[in-house]
C-alpha cells in the first residue's frame, strides 16, 4: 500500500492534464479516473494508520519516556494527520472529482513524503499491480454507479 502515494503523485498530474487540455469523450474519462484515483489514496491512509499503530506499540513495548513520539505535534504530524483524514472525503462524491481538492491532496502528499523517500524498489512489479487496482476500482465504481459521469438511468 505504500506505493499507492506514489503513484497518485505521479498518475495525477497527468490525468489534470488530460482533464484540462483533452476533448469531451477523454475529459470524461479521465475526470473518472481522478474519481477513482481520490478512492485509491484512502488505502495509503489505512496504511498510515497501521503505521502510526505499530511505532505506538514499539515506544509503548520499549517503554519509550510515556510514548513521547506522539506528544510532540509538529509540522510534519500534522501533515500525517492531515494524509490520515482528508482521503476518506473522497467517500463524499463532491470531494470525489473536485479538482481542487485533488491540487491540496497532491501538494500534500509531495510536501510530506518527497520524491527523495520514495521507496522504488521492484518497481516493475509494483507498476502492474497498481494498473490492476486501479481497474479494480473503476470497474467496482462503475458497478455501483458512482462514476461522476456514469448515467444513472436504468
Amino acid at each position: 500500500m505504500e506505493f499507492i502515494k506514489i503513484a497518485y503523485c505521479v498518475t495525477i498530474p497527468i490525468i489534470l492534464l488530460f482533464i484540462w487540455i483533452s476533448g469531451p469523450l477523454w475529459k470524461r474519462f479521465a475526470i473518472n479516473l481522478l474519481a477513482v484515483s481520490n478512492i485509491l489514496l484512502i488505502g495509503n491512509a489505512v496504511f498510515l494508520i497501521r503505521q502510526l499503530r505499530g511505532m505506538y506499540e514499539l515506544s509503548k513495548q520499549f517503554s519509550l519516556n510515556d510514548n513521547h513520539l506522539f506528544d510532540k505535534w509538529d509540522g510534519f504530524m500534522i501533515r500525517v494527520a492531515l494524509l490520515v483524514i482528508l482521503p476518506f472525503f473522497s467517500l463524499n462524491s463532491y470531494f470525489r472529482n473536485n479538482q481542487l481538492f485533488t491540487l491540496v491532496l497532491l501538494v500534500l502528499v509531495y510536501w510530506t513524503f518527497p520524491i527523495q523517500s520514495w521507496n522504488t524498489y521492484d518497481l516493475l512489479f509494483k507498476i502492474p499491480g497498481y494498473l490492476c487496482l486501479l481497474c479494480s476500482a473503476y470497474a467496482i465504481g462503475w458497478l455501483l454507479n458512482k462514476l461522476p459521469y456514469q448515467s444513472t438511468a436504468t
